[in-house]
């Protein structure tokens, strides 16, 4: 399915009228965005091929924990658990900026050095936070808390 933008979607919606309208503009649209972080976690590592032990081991994070997010029983994880999760499935920035996003948590920012250090690293394919944590000491920054 051809991505649409959200500004194409509104002005098609503007000129739905009818029910049945709006039932061929849900079937053919439909919700594709993930509702929870875990929700799209999953499906990235699906996409990816990865296994849960990979992402545990490069994320850091505390293996029970992690699985209390994959099976969506921890749906709100904090921004550094996100960021460690995302790291460890080896995710680019914009699928970074996604997951953020997706976890209501604020997304890396330009302005910040942290973010940027984090951004650089992930762009350049460090997948594995305790590598990223490294990066971080170096320059005094606080590291990713998992």
């Amino acid at each position: 399915m051809e991505k649409d933008t959200t500004r194409t979607l509104s002005k098609a919606l503007e000129k739905i009228q009818k029910s049945e309208e709006a039932d061929q503009f849900i079937q053919k649209h439909g919700q594709s965005d993930f509702v929870y972080f875990y929700e799209y976690l999953n499906w990235i590592i699906a996409q990816k091929n990865l296994t849960t032990a990979e992402v545990i081991t490069r994320s850091g994070i505390n293996k029970n924990y992690v699985y209390n997010i994959l099976n969506g029983d921890k749906r709100k994880p904090g921004r550094d658990k996100i960021l460690a999760l995302c790291i460890g499935a080896q995710m680019s920035y914009s699928q970074t900026q996604r997951a953020l996003e997706i976890g209501n948590v604020a997304p890396l920012y330009p302005k910040d050095e942290r973010d940027v250090r984090i951004a650089v690293a992930i762009n350049g394919g460090v997948g594995d936070v305790t590598k990223i944590n490294l990066i971080l000491d170096e320059y005094g920054l606080e590291p990713i808390n998992v």
